[in-house]
């Protein structure tokens, strides 16, 4: 029997390497955005995928390369495809075969509901296109004369933190009150929206889509998220480091400015606020 066609729509692409040392591709699902990390044999499997029965292709692997797969090998990979949907479905038994695994996979209602509880997303913003018109001016955040700045920043805030530690100290806690809560909370909001700017840009930079931001529930404590899934599509594992740890820097890169701004501002408001 020939194997079943795969759906058309998908994409395959080079990995990175594994741990040991052996290449890995990238198989795309683009309408789920979902991806799977293969390794060599599955890829030479589906590359030579609907040139014959289970056999053939066992066969033309086995001459064509120094790998050694039979048809069990072939039958293994099928499953894994069906069992993911990533077969076009050929007649009402594909169908309805889709649909069963459908209805399974959403279980009963009380494993919906505890699964939703413990976590569930609310896309917010679809912000691509909004992305691509900003990111030259973010790109400017990391040039080689803003991180000296920053480098430069830094350095003056923690002369001056240390020459008014005592005004600090008692700033800080004075903001120990209802107020003092309250504008830590907003702070915190705007901070994780950049935060998760940050993320989003530092994708785009590596050419990866945003297609949606918003928030997700951890057992009902909401926490902003930034869908960068495409980082999938990266070879380069530093591109998926930097993408990781885009939020985190612009956090400190605030906190560094931040404190410059405390300590030169006169008291008031905004030396309240870059406190905060």
């Amino acid at each position: 029997m020939p194997l079943p066609p795969l759906r058309e729509e998908l994409d395959l692409m080079p990995g990175p390497a594994m741990p040991d040392g052996q290449p890995s591709w990238t198989l795309h699902d683009p309408v789920r955005q979902l991806f799977f990390r293969i390794d060599w044999p599955t890829f030479e499997i589906l590359k030579r995928w609907g040139q014959g029965s289970e056999a053939d292709v066992a066969q033309q692997i086995c001459e064509d390369t120094t790998l050694h797969v039979d048809a069990q090998d072939i039958a293994t990979v099928a499953q894994f495809l069906t069992q993911h949907q990533l077969i076009r479905p050929q007649g009402p038994e594909d169908l309805a075969r889709m649909t069963q695994t459908w209805h399974k996979q959403q279980g009963t209602w009380w494993s919906w509901l505890m699964h939703h509880y413990l976590f569930f997303r609310i896309p917010l913003w679809r912000p691509d296109s909004w992305l691509d018109r900003w990111l030259p001016v973010a790109n400017w955040f990391i040039s080689r004369p803003f991180r000296y700045l920053s480098a430069l920043a830094l350095a003056l805030g923690l002369w001056q933190l240390g020459r008014q530690w005592d005004t600090f100290s008692h700033a800080l806690v004075d903001t120990f009150n209802w107020s003092g809560l309250m504008a830590y909370g907003l702070a915190i909001v705007g901070v994780k929206f950049v935060h998760e700017l940050g993320h989003a840009f530092s994708a785009k930079r590596q050419g990866c889509r945003v297609p949606t931001m918003g928030l997700a529930f951890l057992v009902m404590w909401p926490v902003a998220y930034t869908d960068t899934n495409e980082a999938w599509r990266l070879t380069d594992r530093w591109g998926r480091l930097r993408i990781a740890t885009a939020g985190i820097a612009t956090e400190l890169c605030i906190g560094i400015w931040a404190l410059l701004a405390w300590g030169w501002l006169p008291d008031g408001d905004w030396r309240s606020a870059a406190l905060v």
